[in-house]
């Protein structure tokens, strides 16, 4: 199927002439306008809006502009929100999923156009297929379009033109959209306790008693790090009663830092507790990464190489990002999330990519959880191998300094992923099992031994997002 049949049936009904643009299978707009040599400003998206009332509403804008939506409210005296992407498939009875024509009345659905798009000799939009393109030339699209209103709904990208991210490979690219992230001015200050605790931790010379200080200032953070403390994978059967206790008895000074380090940094974000990407699959994972990730960097034994303790805040906060975008881009956030939860089957770096979206916010999306986690922690100034396994723990080799966490939470992830913790559709390169860290073998030893430990990780997970 290249056109969905109301499609066909309405073009043939109302004498509209379209070119069919046949093509390899793919979901990504942003690759056909590549592989096809059709500018992002030619190519029309549909966006599926619900009013309050639950009534559907398309706007149709250039896929380089992004939806001006309180604009759109102001000028038709109504509130919008944006559909998710099930909602809106189910308005396409006859589409493939992911695959909406920009074309709304043969589906029943109020639409407006932006006006850009009439200044164009021609259009390229889906007609209902992830195999082909359909294009219209200026009078037909007239044709089309002729009872829609048409409005100015949409802002021209701020971005360079041809910056799409598949190419985010470039250096260049990557730094015109952390620019981008700044001059959003809203990216979430690090929280007060943070510096602190990471002075703290650096400086050899800290009692104990001080640092316990710091971290009882916060009730929470205190009874997260006891209940932590009295976890079973200690064999500590004696009373615990302070952080001190917890600094001396069981988990050591360094430790007892990055554990709550990690605690005051997740905090910052405001994002859904719900689905696989929310506050409580983040900590789950988080937890379940940390707590592996210091159990075999203390089987590996080399602690020139790698300290258990600074393994354990580098699985904490590896997924950082993930929280990163969902504080700074809700809408679309809530839209990856959902989809998802209904492909687990793909890894989530992929959907990041192929999301499809419009304006600035694709390109945040895009550039991956991994780029904005590994860039907010370096602005924050956090220890460098945090930063490297946020923002390299997708990437299929590394050469940086911090090489070996970067690897170790690669390999964690590796291992959790088999037990359905994580992201489970993420591809793993060979040389994850071939690490030399440690024995394949071994490390499914000390994974058995953790996940032991399920009822505590996954109650210590729920007290972090209450």
């Amino acid at each position: 199927m290249d056109l969905a049949p109301s499609l066909s049936r309405y073009f043939q009904q109302r004498g509209i002439t379209v070119s069919v643009h046949p093509h390899v299978e793919e979901t990504s707009l942003s690759k056909l306008c590549q592989e096809m040599g059709v500018e992002p400003g030619q190519m029309a998206v549909p966006i599926m809006l619900r009013s309050r009332k639950q009534a559907g509403l398309m706007a149709v804008v250039p896929m380089d502009h992004s939806l001006d939506l309180d604009r759109l409210m102001a000028l038709l005296r109504r509130e919008f929100s944006y559909m998710d992407s099930a909602e809106s498939s189910a308005w396409f009875v006859d589409a493939e999923p992911g695959a909406d024509p920009a074309v709304a009345e043969p589906y029943g659905i109020p639409c407006i156009i932006d006006r850009s798009l009439f200044q164009l000799p021609r259009l390229f939009m889906r007609a209902g297929s992830h195999r082909a393109l359909i294009s219209l030339d200026a009078d037909n699209l007239r044709r089309l379009y002729q009872s829609c209103p048409k409005a100015v709904i949409a802002n021209p990208s701020q971005l360079p033109a041809d910056l799409m991210l598949e190419q985010q490979t470039d250096p260049a690219s990557i730094n015109s959209i952390y620019t981008a992230l700044d001059q959003l001015q809203r990216l979430p200050a690090i929280p007060a306790m943070a510096p602190r605790l990471m002075q703290l931790v650096s400086d050899p010379e800290t009692p104990a008693a001080e640092l316990a200080a710091t971290i009882e200032l916060d009730p929470s953070v205190t009874a997260q790090v006891l209940r932590y403390a009295r976890s079973p994978y200690f064999g500590y059967r004696g009373r615990l009663d302070s952080v001190r206790d917890a600094i001396t008895r069981v988990l050591g000074f360094e430790l007892v830092g990055n554990i709550a380090l990690g605690i005051v940094t997740g905090r910052a974000f405001d994002v859904p507790q719900t689905g696989p990407l929310g506050l409580r699959a983040f900590w789950k994972h988080a937890l379940y990464t940390a707590v592996l990730a210091q159990s075999l960097a203390k089987k590996f034994n080399q602690p020139g190489r790698l300290h258990p303790a600074q393994a354990y805040l580098c699985g904490l906060l590896h997924n950082l990002g993930q929280l990163v975008m969902g504080h700074l881009f809700p809408r679309e956030f809530s839209l990856l999330n959902h989809e998802y939860e209904h492909y687990s089957q793909c890894d989530l770096a992929t959907l990041e990519r192929e999301l499809v979206l419009n304006g600035d916010v694709r390109h945040f999306i895009r550039l991956g959880h991994d780029h904005l986690g590994g860039y907010l922690l370096e602005k924050w100034r956090l220890p460098g191998p945090v930063v490297a396994c946020a923002q390299f723990h997708h990437a299929t080799e590394t050469e940086c300094p911090e090489a070996d966490y970067v690897a170790l939470i690669r390999l964690c992830n590796r291992l959790l992923a088999q037990r359905g913790i994580g992201d489970m559709g993420a591809p793993q390169p060979q040389w994850v099992e071939d690490s030399e860290l440690l024995p394949w073998a071994v490390a499914e030893q000390v994974l058995n031994r953790v996940m032991e430990l399920c009822p505590e990780l996954d109650q210590l997970a729920d007290s972090m997002v209450a």
